[in-house]
């Protein structure tokens, strides 16, 4: 028996669906298309981890590619008023999140599919948040032939393909964009913001040494994302700028090698020596895999220097439990004190996973050992809080009460979750425990909602869905937002659409007939459930969880186009 699916989607997105509901506009986004089956509407589990689907970006980069294309043939058949009014309003430019838009070489916007109040707009000078003049890169790429670029936008990255295209003489650029979600992306991403705020340095005659402060003072964390952030050597090798251990500054690691003898930095810059471009190379660090991206600037004495920035791709959540599992079995065989030595000092690679660390705190929240800030250690963080404002500490001891589990919470402009686990030594107890920040695309969604609902178990409803509806707020990365319901259907949230709030949308159905929103809240009476569906001839994977607040339950949730 088929069932519709909830259109969880970019804003462009919903305001199509608003359109077919209501019948506003003729001819415009009159074909959504959608289908959730009873089987797709899955109850994960009342403890679940994550969602675990997965976001096909070779799938979604050849339709970026096909929607562009499919737009140049049409920019090539038809006026520029057609072309315009196409790809703004209607729904033939739309497939899934993607939508195209149109700018002349100059930062002209004449067509946008997502935001129809830029139309007409300048955006020449326009700099995403991390100061990359991202419009000026994206005609260069387009007169150079075409192709892919990365920028900030929405509070995450995007990944944008575009072609220049003419018409009566003028260019114009074709494009439209993707947020993978990736560490690879946020690294690519860090890096040229960094490049940007080097080159506006340099331009306005300022000394280098002030880009370099900003990208390694750590309590700024403008190019902080999780565990990612930027360092910058000199072509000598000495360090000028270090985001996690600002210490190194000023030692020359021109002759650091990683455990197989490669000569990391000098590889770098040799590639770099060799292209324009930014340059990836791979090695081992903290016993496993490192990839760091990096690209060239130069100062006004032709000074070379590189940015980079680095991830491991391999440390995940199974990562997460072994490196507790290898603490906890070494704290129970030699005690708390040798324990703390070995978890916290980052020149012992023993308990170390790439970037994931080991924390052991008493049950009063007095901190025994902290792998990624030994300033921790000695002093009680019962009071400590997260980004949100939750007391993350006291739900790790709750959590570590009960044996073991896991605790979603906001730090360093990033979700993370960590895994903690009890711990007895004589009449003495502590827990043990490891964070992770997200490396998927579904654990970025998963943890939005749990942030989400975090936040509304901890504040008032108008305090909480005030930061919901927020626009470039809190809870939106990218295209994935949080909704919320309450139990009758009224709509308390949908990204930044305020005109869906206060609608009773219990019975918005889809084109086949099924009433969506009501599968939704009788599904996740259940638990935090997983629903599929598909959408703009895409298909999409939505996460909800059941929250109460003040005797009010609520459904939150988030998804996204696979």
């Amino acid at each position: 028996m088929k069932q519709n699916r909830i259109p969880v989607m970019a804003i462009s997105v919903l305001v199509t669906i608003v359109a077919v509901l209501y019948a506003a506009k003729e001819n415009k986004f009159t074909a959504v298309r959608g289908v959730i089956t009873q089987d797709s509407a899955q109850v994960v589990g009342t403890d679940i981890e994550f969602i675990d689907v997965k976001f096909d970006q070779e799938a979604k980069r050849k339709s970026v590619i096909s929607l562009v294309e499919q737009g140049i043939e049409f920019f090539n058949k038809n006026d520029l008023v057609a072309v315009s009014n196409s790809f703004s309003h209607t729904r033939e430019f739309i497939k899934g999140e993607l939508y195209l838009f149109l700018i002349d070489s100059k930062g002209t916007v004449f067509a946008h599919g997502q935001e129809p109040n830029l139309l007409w707009s300048n955006r020449y000078n326009s700099r995403d948040a991390l100061g990359s003049l991202y419009i000026q890169q994206m005609i260069k790429k387009a007169q150079d032939g075409g192709g892919w670029m990365t920028y900030e936008w929405r509070g995450s990255m995007k990944v944008a393909y575009a072609k220049l295209v003419n018409k009566a003489g003028k260019d114009y650029i074709i494009g439209t964009g993707y947020y993978p979600h990736s560490k690879a992306d946020i690294a690519v991403g860090l890096v040229k913001g960094a490049v940007a705020l080097f080159d506006r340095v340099v331009s306005e005659g300022r000394p280098v040494e002030e880009a370099f402060s900003t990208m390694s003072y750590p309590l700024s964390k403008r190019f902080v994302i999780g565990d990612l952030y930027l360092y910058a050597l000199d072509f000598n090798g000495i360090m000028v700028a270090q985001g996690d251990r600002p210490g190194l500054i000023g030692h020359n690691a021109w002759m650091s090698k990683d455990s197989t003898g490669k000569f990391v930095n000098q590889e770098i810059v040799k590639k770099l020596k060799e292209t324009d471009e930014g340059v990836w190379i791979e090695y081992t660090s903290k016993n496993t895999i490192k990839r760091t991206y990096a690209e060239k600037v130069k100062d006004k004495e032709e000074n070379f220097y590189f940015i980079a920035c680095g991830y491991y791709p391999d440390a995940g959540r199974k990562e997460v439990k072994n490196l507790v599992g290898r603490g906890y079995q070494f704290m129970k065989a030699h005690g708390k004190s040798q324990a703390a030595k070995e978890f916290t000092s980052k020149r012992i690679n023993t308990f170390r996973y790439g970037d994931l660390y080991l924390f052991v705190f008493d049950m009063k929240g007095l901190c025994i050992a902290h792998g990624g800030n030994e300033e921790y250690v000695g002093y009680n963080k019962w009071d400590l809080k997260d980004e949100d404002g939750n007391y993350f500490i006291r739900e790790f001891i709750e959590k570590a009460k009960t044996g073991n589990g896991w605790v979603n919470y906001k730090s360093q402009n990033s979700f993370e979750s960590a895994y903690v686990e009890g711990i007895d030594l004589g009449i003495d107890r502590f827990f043990i425990g490891c964070g992770l920040f997200p490396v998927s695309k579904s654990e970025t969604m998963t943890l939005l909602v749990k942030s989400a609902s975090s936040y509304l178990k901890h504040h008032s409803q108008e305090e909480a869905f005030r930061a919901l509806v927020e626009r470039d707020g809190s809870f939106v990365r990218g295209d994935l937002f949080v909704f919320a319901f309450n139990e009758t259907g009224i709509c308390y949230a949908y990204g930044d659409d305020f005109d869906l709030i206060w609608r009773n949308l219990l019975d918005w159905k889809d084109d086949n007939g099924k009433p969506f929103v009501k599968i939704m809240i009788n599904t996740v009476k259940r638990g935090p459930s997983k629903v599929l569906y598909q959408l703009n001839d895409a298909p999409v994977v939505a996460y909800v969880e059941q929250v109460e607040n003040d005797g009010k339950k609520f459904t939150i949730g988030s998804s996204f186009f696979q």
